[in-house]
């Protein structure tokens, strides 16, 4: 007697369907087919890849507006607001973080109790759109305080708004078939990292635009350093069109309602190795905003390079370092590597690279460079020319501090960062939502997004304060303990850091041919014969 075929109703745009059984599924290639003790048959799905490209997009859109000010806040600081200090410059990038840090796990939590990431995602452009014009309208904004409090203000606003990046890579993993999610994940985190490494690149854009630019008015200017401004408001518009019209949420990679009741609940996932996850999120992000947060001053003071100097330089290394971001995400989708490589080992190279890019560019004693110094006297007989250089009466480290040289330090950034970041992004993100399994995703990746943001809060505040005091070396020592210690929580914890193991009725939500899930199994199965 042959055995009694059942379908399961599924959730295909918001609605059930109750699919006719298709015997012949095996042949078309399709991913969502499973058979288990009743010879349950599901109706293949697909990526609705539309939605995802416009997820990829709106992740652009929202981690740009961090990394667009990078090259120009300071120097326009300065300009506007002659009291504003290194420490303060590092409060701004912390606050904006802080800002990102609490309301990404609310957007989260919002998103998972409407089933719905729409409303949070236009809230969340809608805030940047207004952070964007407040900083461009400091200057002549009838408020009774410093420029460099309205600036403060501006960033949280915008900071609040990025939280939303969580819900688009939250997105990615349950919109996506098993075989199609690693691809997904590249695509939006591909965009997300992208966006952060290309912000500070746009400035290039506006160089010719000298400090003058065009004056519109005698306190309103589109120059140099307000013209990032302009075009984050431009993206914002851009992502506000993108989810009216392009945007359709289709969570085809979680069971439905009717699945769960015939099959049970999915298993708890492993909460020591989501906890791993948020510690590298944490340490990534500490490395990387630090890096950029005192970027900046630390080319101005190491290198001796002025303010025009130093924008088109830094700009110059963020383009490249963008470039070679890009073209990693690219042959993740092109050549699906996200199929063919082990998350685990990726996150051990990257890690690895971490450290070695701090002790290249470590500023050994050893080192023949020595910075270019002045005092407040020599400010004084400049008469208003800009001085480059280490001031002596305001850094107390100017003398014992040896000058990495320029080239080698920035080809380690370019080189090393830029890979590591854009890998670390892939393939952490990947095996996160592998942990948690195929269920809802967006409370746990506001959480994560909770922690990069608490090392944006943190690393800036605690970093600049160490670099006025102390100097860049301890800033380097700090940072190698930081990723140091998380190389070696992953090599221990190695055995944990793996896919959920699910019921066999839930095996069609995940791609049995990843390699990370592959991998895990031949593991289980060597430890069930040394049994």
């Amino acid at each position: 007697m042959q055995p009694q075929t059942e379908t399961v109703p599924l959730t295909l745009d918001g609605q059930d369907q109750s699919p006719t059984p298709l015997p012949f599924l095996d042949d078309i290639g399709t991913e969502a087919v499973v058979t288990d003790e009743n010879a349950e048959v599901l109706a293949p799905q697909k990526t609705d890849w539309t939605s995802i490209y416009v997820a990829a997009s709106l992740s652009f859109v929202g981690a740009v507006q961090f990394s667009l000010f990078f090259a120009s806040l300071w120097p326009y600081l300065q300009i506007i607001d002659p009291t504003a200090t290194e420490q303060f410059f590092g409060t701004i990038i912390s606050l904006y973080s802080l800002g990102t840090m609490l309301a990404s796990p609310i957007v989260g939590i919002w998103a998972n109790k409407i089933k719905s990431s729409v409303p949070a995602l236009e809230m969340g452009l809608f805030l940047m759109l207004i952070g964007n014009v407040v900083y461009f309208l400091t200057p002549v904004l009838p408020i009774p305080v410093s420029n460099k409090y309205i600036i403060l203000t501006a960033r949280v606003i915008t900071g609040m708004g990025s939280a939303n990046v969580s819900l688009l890579k939250a997105y990615s993993a349950t919109a996506s078939t098993g075989g199609d999610r690693s691809k997904a994940i590249a695509y939006v985190t591909g965009g997300l990292a992208f966006g952060m490494t290309m912000g500070p690149a746009f400035q290039l854009l506006f160089t010719p635009l000298g400090t003058t630019g065009w004056v519109i008015s005698e306190n309103i200017k589109i120059n140099i350093y307000t013209a990032p401004a302009i075009l984050g408001c431009l993206f914002n518009i851009l992502g506000f069109y993108l989810v009216r019209t392009h945007f359709v949420e289709k969570h085809i990679g979680i069971p439905d309602k009717a699945h769960k009741e015939k099959h049970g609940k999915l298993p708890p996932y492993d909460k020591l190795a989501i906890a791993v996850c948020y510690l590298t999120r944490f340490c990534q992000m500490f490395i990387v905003c630090n890096l950029e947060g005192i970027g900046t001053p630390l080319a101005m003071t190491m290198f001796a390079w002025d303010r025009p100097t130093v924008v088109r330089n830094v700009a110059i290394a963020q383009g490249i370092k963008a470039v070679l971001s890009l073209a990693t995400y690219i042959a993740y989708i092109k050549f699906n590597l996200g199929r063919k490589m082990n998350s685990q080992k990726t996150m051990f190279i990257c890690l690895a690279g971490l450290v070695l890019f701090h002790l290249v560019t470590y500023s050994w004693p050893f080192l023949p460079g020595r910075m270019v110094t002045y005092n407040n006297n020599d400010v004084l007989l400049a008469n208003g020319t800009e001085l480059v250089g280490c001031n002596t009466d305001h850094l107390s480290w100017c003398y014992n501090t040896t000058a990495v040289n320029p080239w080698i330090f920035y080809a380690g950034y370019i080189v090393i960062i830029a890979l590591s970041f854009s890998n670390i992004n892939i393939a952490l993100n990947t095996l996160f939502s592998k942990i948690i399994g195929p269920r809802q995703q967006a409370a746990q990746q506001g959480f994560l997004q909770l922690a990069g943001g608490s090392a944006r809060f943190l690393g800036p505040v605690l970093i600049t304060f160490i670099y006025v005091e102390v100097g860049p070396r301890w800033i380097w020592n700090i940072e190698l303990a930081v990723v140091g210690g998380t190389l070696l929580l992953w090599i221990l914890l190695k055995h944990r850091m793996v896919p959920l193991d699910v019921p066999e009725a839930f095996a069609h939500f995940q791609d049995q041919d990843d390699p990370d899930l592959v991998r895990n199994s031949k593991r289980k199965k060597k430890i069930e014969v040394v049994a």
